[in-house]
């Protein structure tokens, strides 16, 4: 069974329909960050290889997992309301490398991609996973140091506009957190692909990578941060 972490802010419309591809759980805000990044998933989680590294203070979050029988391990990071001690595992893979702000970014995330043979890739954005849109083996970023390690290690990557994605109290939200890879070769976006100024660049991109975008809203994007996604 495939799981959705989503941020208790996500529209119901957008969980509907989702519901295809997984069953999506509202997470709690963590104590420790700050409003309204205490809940999102992209900093409250991440899935490495399938195993799901979730904050050791996150009782609430360890306790929706524990319920839905979706095993996880802790990050025992210090973790705190202002950056960098709010990044410890915002950071993702794509083929065998690990993106990350390494020096902030959780040690036991660290130990464990190294078991599993990932690369690490330091960059010097922190909030990486917020930055960028996964696709299977390629990335889609406004950040010009992720664009420019990823092309260096022959990822394929879509460099697009800063801006012009929603978030609350924020100026301006980021790409990864206005979207998720909910299944092999699928992408959903919250809000509307074409209403961003690089969304035909963002659609032809996908189509090359054999991908096919979801758009779940009408309106311009929105930063929920992200999903994250976990197996029981």
């Amino acid at each position: 069974m495939k799981y959705f972490l989503t941020n208790p802010a996500f529209p119901d419309f957008f969980a509907k329909q989702l519901a295809p591809y997984g069953f999506c759980i509202p997470i709690r805000p963590f104590h420790k960050l700050d409003e309204p990044v205490n809940a999102h998933p992209d900093m409250l989680a991440v899935n490495i290889g399938g195993k799901l590294f979730i904050h050791a203070d996150d009782i609430h979050l360890a306790a929706a997992l524990s319920k839905q029988n979706i095993p996880f391990s802790l990050s025992q990071a210090p973790v705190g309301a202002k950056y960098p001690q709010d990044i410890a595992l915002n950071l993702f893979t794509v083929k065998k490398y690990l993106f990350a702000n390494v020096a902030h970014a959780s040690a036991d995330v660290l130990e464990y991609a190294r078991l599993c043979e990932y690369e690490l890739v330091n960059v010097a954005q922190g909030y990486a996973k917020c930055s960028t849109l996964l696709l299977d083996e390629a990335v889609i970023t406004a950040d010009t140091r992720i664009y420019r390690a990823a092309k260096e290690r022959g990822i394929d990557a879509l460099l697009i506009s800063h801006g012009n994605i929603g978030i609350e109290k924020y100026d301006t939200g980021f790409i990864g957190g206005a979207s998720a890879k909910i299944a092999e070769g699928k992408v959903a976006v919250f809000g509307n692909i074409e209403k961003h100024p690089d969304g035909e660049n963002i659609l032809g991109f996908a189509k090359k990578h054999d991908t096919q975008i979801i758009s779940l809203g009408h309106s311009a994007l929105f930063d929920y941060g992200g999903i994250v996604c976990a197996d029981a």
